[in-house]
């Protein structure tokens, strides 16, 4: 059982990628490495972004299983709990995984995500051409917030990258 994501799992906090993100960063995903796509719960639609991604193909494991103790694939391309940004990246870094996460623009206003990009030149930025409305567990869109995409370790041509 996921604890961290079942006690989480709200309506205010469970929203879904839709597949047109996914279309917009393949150009920048590698494929020649497994991704874990790492946030998934027991609802169905939890899982649609890793069947997206293989659909699109590359190979990707999406186990029901605890981020915080495990630890797949040789990339992380998902869209994790906003709330859990923080460890989550952390996390990342100490398993030393490259990854690509959506997340809230927000975190650029945040002190320990400008001393880390001061820090580690591998973090990189992809901006998105338009707002996320993600997609809700009942299958409802929802705008929630601005969202960018935080690489690490990506090597992308750019430190930003605009799309």
């Amino acid at each position: 059982m996921n604890t961290h994501l079942s006690n989480l799992n709200s309506d205010n906090i469970e929203y879904y990628t839709p597949d047109w993100v996914w279309d917009c960063l393949k150009d920048y995903i590698p494929k020649d490495k497994v991704i874990w796509e790492a946030f998934r719960n027991e609802e169905t639609l939890s899982t649609n972004s890793a069947n997206y991604l293989r659909e699109i193909g590359f190979d990707v494991v999406n186990p029901l299983c605890d981020f915080f103790e495990n630890n797949e694939g040789d990339i992380v391309v998902s869209n994790p709990p906003f709330k859990l940004k923080k460890q989550v990246m952390e996390r990342l870094f100490k398993l030393n995984k490259p990854f690509m996460l959506v997340l809230p623009n927000i975190i650029l206003n945040t002190k320990y995500f400008i001393d880390w990009a001061k820090d580690d030149k591998d973090i990189q930025i992809i901006i998105l051409p338009k707002r996320v409305d993600f997609i809700k567990p009942d299958g409802e869109k929802k705008a929630v917030i601005h969202t960018l995409v935080i690489c690490w370790r990506f090597n992308l041509e750019d430190r930003i990258v605009f799309l």
